[in-house]
């Protein structure tokens, strides 16, 4: 089974472009150039493409912060991963500096530009006489730099007791996060998961850790109410894999006395060993038409859309519906089993070109309880704050003034779990397994419940690797 990252991967950034003009655009990103796939031969393949202004569309906002930020020097990736991860390391002051240095302070600056705007799609980048199969994306760990940037920036603001700086940062990741989430890859959706859920994972230890006050809190949790409907998700990454695979079954049948090769170059792309991508014949000429219907003849491409259509339907049913619908145990609990029985043995273009999507829904889900669980703790502290320091007894005491659904639980049934305990309060999920495990945690997140306590657990302080013994 193909990994789920796969179609998104090489999909590429599908996005609004410029008005076409017939010349082929660039696009550089940190002195590499590429080139802008046309809009118009997008459409024509089926891709939900849509037309922004490029004065109004944030994604070359963002550009100009990839362009900027200074490479993360080898000495410094261990703190910065810790301040991204746990907290600010104390005593670095060489991280500090890094962090202040112009170039990434503008980059900082402009994610924050760019976050405000409300519409955002990255340009995909290739040429249209190759096949989607051969596309090639550009290296979206640059946005994950952003997003940690972001994420270590505020957790100095919050050690130097600048919380609402912090939150600053924060919910700019979280609207990155956002951004990037409404892509048209799954790629480009489990980025701005990884990025979004970073940043609310900053917040929800900033309400367990720092000393805010309750008008902090309250104004986080507007800024938290407005975010909701913009939390990061897979939708729309999911839209655009449905788009990718009948585009694919058209790139190998319009040449079908090279489908192997065709399917020869994806496979290779999967392994990131890729030489040369699959030239598109047009079926122009006389042999073209002839081997274009030689392909109809031979390989159904209808029903094999048909084939992948039952898929994506099935999964995109389980994305909406949640992990305990009856379509999640076709997907999460049996793909392999769902493309044995369903999809013929002769479907050899479906079997290897259509990825598993379970994990991407998962982790979907898993920003949603995350992100539900920073809505309700803010809900809490702020109680307790008021109440002389005591926890409720319980959620539907901070219930108050919130919408319906605020507390819920994506794995679960209901709200979240709750109890209150001497000191304060234990807060949890019941997690991806749907068992009630009365608050006890895995060794993983998959595993056992998903649980929040206050007072927090202490954490580690950072020790780099050459100090360790």
């Amino acid at each position: 089974m193909k990994n789920a990252l796969i179609l998104g991967v090489f999909s590429g950034w599908i996005g609004v472009l410029p008005a076409y003009s017939g010349e082929q655009t660039k696009l550089v990103i940190r002195g590499e150039e590429f080139p802008i796939w046309p809009v118009e031969d997008l459409a024509r393949r089926g891709m939900p493409v849509e037309a922004i202004p490029h004065d109004q569309n944030a994604a070359w906002t963002y550009l100009e912060a990839i362009n900027s930020y200074l490479d993360v020097p080898p000495s410094l990736t261990e703190a910065l991963d810790y301040a991204v991860q746990t907290g600010w390391p104390e005593g670095q002051t060489e991280l500090r500096a890094f962090l202040l240095e112009e170039k990434n302070v503008e980059a900082i600056r402009s994610c924050e530009r760019a976050s405000r705007m409300e519409r955002c799609l990255l340009p995909v980048n290739g040429t249209p006489d190759q096949s989607v199969i051969g596309v090639l994306l550009p290296n979206l760990s640059h946005i994950r730099v952003l997003g940690k940037l972001l994420v270590a920036d505020g957790r100095l603001f919050a050690a130097e007791g600048m919380a609402d700086d912090a939150i600053l940062r924060y919910r700019t990741g979280i609207r990155m996060g956002s951004h990037m989430s409404n892509g048209m890859t799954l790629i480009e959706s489990l980025v701005g998961i990884a990025v979004g859920g970073r940043s609310n994972l900053a917040i929800l230890d900033l309400v367990l850790r720092y000393p805010l006050s309750v008008e902090q809190l309250k104004s986080l949790q507007e800024e938290l109410s407005a975010l909701a409907p913009k939390v990061p998700n897979v939708q729309k990454g999911l839209k655009g894999e449905c788009a990718f695979g009948p585009a694919m079954v058209d790139d190998i049948f319009s040449s079908p006395f090279r489908v192997v090769s065709n399917v020869g170059v994806f496979t290779a792309s999967t392994s990131g060993n890729v030489s040369a991508p699959a030239e598109i014949n047009p079926a122009e000429d006389g042999w073209g038409k002839f081997e274009k219907r030689m392909g109809q003849l031979l390989y159904p491409d209808r029903t094999i859309k048909k084939h992948m259509q039952g898929y994506y339907d099935l999964v995109q049913d389980a994305e909406k519906r949640g992990t305990r619908a009856e379509s999640w145990d076709q997907v999460g609990g049996g793909e392999a089993k769902y493309f044995e029985d369903k999809i013929p043995k002769w479907d050899v273009i479906s079997r290897a070109l259509l990825p598993s999507l379970s994990r991407a829904i998962l982790l979907g889900e898993r920003m949603k309880t995350e992100f539900a669980a920073t809505r309700t703790l803010v809900a809490l502290r702020i109680h307790m704050l008021e109440n002389d320091g005591r926890a409720p007894a319980s959620l539907s005491e901070v219930a108050k003034g919130l919408p319906d659904g605020a507390f819920v639980d994506p794995f679960g049934e209901g709200p979240l779990q709750y109890r209150r305990t001497d000191n304060g309060f234990a807060l949890y999920s019941v997690g991806p397994d749907h068992v009630n495990g009365g608050g006890k945690a895995g060794k993983k997140w998959e595993e056992g419940d998903m649980v929040w306590t206050y007072p927090p657990s202490p954490i580690e302080p950072f020790v780099s690797d050459d100090k360790k013994e």
